[in-house]
């Protein structure tokens, strides 16, 4: 063998290593960013389930209430008809302050209502929204566990 492959050996064998080594190295630095971002997002999907839950309870709670005030209303109109339907001159004058009351009371109610219906339009859009991103951090988890070639679901498990 001659004296320059002798001496090119152990640079080959020292270059062979180094490359071996970083290629090692990097291997684990990739491996736990990708374990970082999988706990990074895990804690987000975490949160914003049960911010979504906490919307979706407060939508269903606001929900019922609006249909439950619905029926006040009802009540209200009914009685209102009640006394329209006395007479068909009109509402008779012995009956008239009670009338207006209730007139009164329905028409306050029902801008009551509109207001509330409102608000639950708003929330239901918020509502939406953080379902939303719920579901995109869903996704992005599931994608990053895939194309780091993992089975795990966004639970981990």
């Amino acid at each position: 063998m001659s004296p320059k492959l002798r001496a090119a050996i152990p640079i080959l064998l020292s270059l062979s290593a180094a490359v071996l080594l970083f290629l090692g190295v990097d291997r684990l630095v990739e491996r736990r960013r990708i374990t970082e971002e999988v706990n990074r997002l895990r804690g987000e999907l975490f949160q914003a389930r049960a911010a979504a839950d906490r919307c979706q309870g407060g939508l269903q709670n606001s929900e019922a209430r609006l249909r439950e005030f619905d029926q006040v209303i009802q009540s209200l109109r009914a009685r209102v008809d009640s006394f329209e339907a006395l007479d068909s001159r009109g509402v008779p004058e012995a009956e008239y302050d009670a009338y207006m009351e209730s007139f009164d009371s329905y028409n306050d109610s029902v801008a009551t209502w509109e207001e509330r219906a409102e608000r639950l339009k708003t929330a239901e859009a918020s509502c939406r929204e953080t379902i939303e991103r719920h579901n995109a951090l869903s996704d992005t988890l599931r994608a990053v566990i895939e194309e780091a070639g993992g089975g795990e679901d966004e639970d981990g498990t």
